[in-house]
């Protein structure tokens, strides 16, 4: 059993790999920010990828430690999970965590300290959130609502906490600010819920080895299939919504032109459901239509 964590164990549990994708949830909170209200803060909002950025990874390691800590099934325990894969020490894998959700907290203080109260109720909301996702007698990652928090936090949260660190000196967190972020958020958020009940759907005779029942325990693979292309349609159409109701500058409309060519690449999951073989077309499908749609508002915001 390996009590010291190389580097090539830490870069599998903290899936450090998939970091680089918060830059989008950043860039777009920023464009928000300065679309509707007509200011940004630079600082403070790399500040604040810095904390989400090393929040993630300590999220990632938690996840690792208690699916191990709370797993049934010997096989996912031994060869799926990272901690039994490579016969890492699970106390390990657990301080590693917790150094990780210090360092991230003592970013989130400081910029406490720049922004004020509204930011230190997000995050002890996102901290709960992450830490509970795979934590306690009953983690949210085990329930039907696991798909609904991880897209509203990722989707929605972040951007959320971006618009108000850069507001704050001139706006309160008002539902206002709340209501406006959500709309032009709402096609991400409906797009990355996909996403997480792709990887549930996929993940289903696992997790039910494992006791988890999500989202698509209770739908089956067949009714998940079918939510996934009702939220996949309206997602799509959602930019145009908030175009209309003059939201969201005109470009964001162009983003509804990739579903074909999104709906074209999801039917192989839509047909098999499997994490090897079809899943990675989801993540990158739906990955697309996060960058593109950043990509358009802030073409709308600061170039036209």
């Amino acid at each position: 059993m390996r009590k010291v964590l190389q580097w090539q164990y830490v870069y599998r549990l903290t899936e450090i790999y998939t970091a680089p994708l918060n830059i989008v949830w950043f860039i777009l909170g920023g464009a928000i920010a300065y679309q509707q209200f007509g200011t940004i803060n630079l600082t403070n909002i790399l500040l604040c990828l810095i904390d989400v950025f090393i929040f993630d990874l300590a999220v990632n390691v938690s996840d690792n430690y208690f699916d191990f800590k709370h797993a049934a099934d010997q096989n996912y325990m031994e060869q799926t999970n990272p901690i039994g894969k490579y016969r890492l020490d699970p106390k390990a894998v657990g301080k590693l965590a917790v150094a990780l959700y210090i360092i991230s907290a003592i970013f989130g203080f400081f910029l406490v300290l720049r922004t004020g109260w509204p930011i230190l109720l997000l995050g002890i909301v996102g901290y709960a959130i992450g830490i509970f996702y795979t934590a306690g007698s009953h983690p949210i990652n085990a329930t039907p609502v696991s798909e609904t928090v991880v897209a509203l936090s990722i989707a929605y949260l972040i951007q959320l906490v971006c618009v108000y660190v850069s507001i704050y000196h001139a706006n309160q967190m008002t539902w206002k600010v709340a209501e406006v972020t959500f709309m032009l958020c709402l096609p991400l958020t409906l797009t990355f819920f996909v996403l997480q009940l792709a990887n549930d759907t996929s993940d289903l005779d696992e997790d039910i080895k494992n006791n988890r029942f999500t989202l698509a325990y209770y739908l089956g693979k067949s009714g998940s299939v079918r939510l996934m292309k009702l939220l996949m349609i309206s997602g799509m159409i959602f930019p145009l919504i908030t175009v209309f109701l003059r939201l969201a500058p005109w470009p964001v409309a162009l983003s509804t032109l990739l579903f074909p060519i999104l709906w074209k690449g999801m039917q192989p999951f839509f047909r098999v459901q499997d994490k090897q073989k079809t899943f990675l077309l989801t993540v990158k499908n739906m990955s697309l239509f996060f960058i593109v749609y950043t990509l358009c508002f802030v073409i709308g915001t600061w170039l036209i």
